[in-house]
């Protein structure tokens, strides 16, 4: 049963349901591609990692893993700090604010764990503005992904 749906089935039934508050990132899991880079590429879905505009990040990074959201919120899915901390990401692109905030409860950290996490324009919105795909190449570049200013 979805965590979600879980919730609304307890208030329902009148009992209160407690939920942890913090600055940390929540437990929405996350299913993860191939790759095994120290960069984490974290997009919506993963049609949207399989994209030319996706293909062209790649080439520019050192084998960095895809990951988006978990649909069916399995609770076998790892978070992004289990993520983080299993596979040693150094760096987390996060692609679009609407994401980064579904993925940070509160404040979107700058460093989480062992990552610092880096928030750039959405996919779609990069397929047709040149401006936010500089805005990428510059904030990679900022944060030491290997690519020159």
């Amino acid at each position: 049963m979805i965590e979600a749906q879980r919730r609304a089935y307890l208030e329902a039934m009148g009992i209160s349901v407690w939920l942890t508050r913090s600055g940390e990132p929540d437990q929405q899991g996350l299913l993860l591609g191939a790759g095994s880079g120290s960069t984490l590429l974290l997009c919506r879905t993963p049609e949207e990692s399989s994209t030319v505009l996706a293909a062209d990040i790649v080439r520019c990074l050192d084998d960095p893993v895809w990951a988006w959201p978990d649909p069916v919120e399995n609770t076998a899915s790892p978070s992004l700090h289990e993520t983080i901390d299993n596979r040693l990401f150094t760096l987390v692109v996060l692609f679009g604010e609407k994401l980064a905030g579904s993925v940070f409860n509160a404040k979107i950290l700058d460093v989480l764990g062992s990552a610092r996490i880096a928030v750039v324009p959405d996919l779609d919105v990069m397929a047709v503005d040149g401006n936010a795909r500089r805005s990428l190449w510059l904030s990679l570049a900022d944060q030491g992904a290997g690519i020159p200013n």
